[in-house]
C-alpha cells in the first residue's frame, strides 16, 4: 500500500460500526481511497506486473445480477467494497484485490493523486447521473473533497457557471482557486425558501443542477428552492439520512431528486482528467499522516479541521 485517503465514511464506520444500512458485523480493515504498488500477481494475471503503480477501485460487483447486467455495477445486489462491505481495505502494509480493480497511473501522476481517484469518481458519477448539459448553471453544496471534485468535473464537462456553497471560508477560498465562478457563505437560516433565494441571488439565476455533497441539515430542501422548473438535485452527502424536504414543490416544478452512490465504472475517466491536468485533486490534501496516526486523522475530520487527510502506509 502507498497512500490511502481518510473519509468521513471511515469515521462513521469506526465510531458507530455502520453507515445507515451498511453495517459492520465482524472485524474489517477500513480504508477505501486506495493507491499502491503491485508486489505480486496471481496466476493468469496478464494486465499487471510487479512494480506497476495503481489506483484501486474498492467496488467489487458480482457481474451477474440484474443491476450488473444493466451496467449499474455500483448498485450490484451482491457487491463487496474494500474497507466498507465485507472486504478488508487499505489501512495496512499490503492488501489483495482483483486485477480488474487496478488502474495504472501514468508516470507523471503521483500515488497521492491515485488515492484521490475514489472521491473524484464519486463526483464524476454525480455529474454524470444528472446528465448535465453544456451551459447549465450548477450549485455545489459542501466544499469537501467530493464537492471540490464535483465542481471541477462540472466545469470540465461544460457547465456555464458553477457556484460553491459552504460555511467554511478557507474551503471557499480553495474552491475559488480551483475554478469556482462564484462562492457563497450562506446566512444561517432555518427557512429553506430564504436559503434557496440567497443561493439564486448569489448565482445570478436559478440553478439547472444542484449537487448536495455536505449531508447538512436542510440542504436538500434549500436546493429544491434554488432550482428552476425541470432541473435536478443530486444527493451525494451521507449526513442527514432522514430529512424533511418540500417534495411537493419538487413535484410541481418537475425537479428530479436523484441519489448518487460510489462510482459507476469511471476510474479510467478520472485518471485521464487528472493526467491531462483538467482536474486538480492534490490541492484538496490538507494533511499527510503515517499509518500509526490514523486516529489522529479521524479526529481532524470530526472537528472539521481538514479538507482531505491522507495516510502514508509506508511510514
Amino acid at each position: 500500500m502507498s497512500t490511502v485517503g481518510l473519509c468521513r465514511t471511515d469515521v462513521h464506520l469506526y465510531d458507530e460500526g455502520r453507515l445507515d444500512d451498511i453495517i459492520i458485523n465482524e472485524p474489517i480493515t477500513i480504508g477505501h481511497e486506495i493507491s499502491g504498488t503491485v508486489s505480486k500477481v496471481g496466476v493468469g494475471v496478464t494486465t499487471l506486473a510487479v512494480g506497476d503503480r495503481v489506483a484501486i477501485d474498492p467496488c467489487r460487483p458480482c457481474g451477474h445480477c440484474k443491476l450488473c447486467k444493466k451496467n449499474r455495477t455500483n448498485l450490484c445486489e451482491n457487491i463487496t467494497l474494500s474497507g466498507v462491505i465485507k472486504i478488508d481495505g487499505g489501512f495496512a502494509y499490503y492488501m489483495t484485490t482483483p486485477a480488474s480493480t487496478c488502474y495504472k497511473l501514468p508516470d507523471h501522476v503521483s500515488l497521492e493523486e491515485g488515492a484521490m481517484m475514489e472521491p473524484m469518481s464519486v463526483g464524476v458519477n454525480a455529474v454524470r447521473r444528472a446528465n448535465m448539459t453544456e451551459g447549465d448553471y450548477v450549485i455545489v453544496i459542501g466544499a469537501g473533497p467530493v464537492g471540490l471534485f464535483s465542481m471541477q468535473c462540472a466545469k470540465v464537462l461544460g457547465a456555464g457557471k458553477v457556484m460553491m456553497v459552504d460555511l467554511n471560508e478557507s474551503r471557499l477560498a480553495l474552491a475559488k482557486k480551483l475554478g469556482a465562478d462564484v462562492t457563497l457563505k450562506p446566512t444561517k437560516t432555518p427557512d429553506a425558501s430564504c436559503a434557496g433565494e440567497e443561493m439564486k441571488k448569489a448565482l445570478g439565476d436559478s440553478a439547472d443542477l444542484v449537487i448536495e455533497c455536505s449531508g447538512g441539515h436542510g440542504t436538500v430542501n434549500a436546493a429544491i428552492h434554488a432550482c428552476r422548473p425541470g432541473s435536478k438535485v443530486v444527493m451525494v452527502g451521507f449526513g442527514e439520512m432522514a430529512f424533511h424536504a418540500h417534495i411537493g414543490s419538487a413535484a410541481v416544478k418537475e425537479i428530479d431528486v436523484i441519489g448518487a452512490f460510489a462510482n459507476a465504472n469511471n476510474y479510467l475517466e478520472c485518471v485521464d482528467l487528472v493526467s491531462r491536468g483538467l482536474v486538480d485533486v492534490k490541492s484538496a490534501i490538507s494533511h499527510r499522516l503515517p499509518l500509526s496516526r490514523v486516529k489522529e486523522g479521524m479526529e481532524l475530520i470530526r472537528k472539521g479541521q481538514s479538507v482531505k487527510v491522507v495516510i502514508d502506509c509506508n511510514e
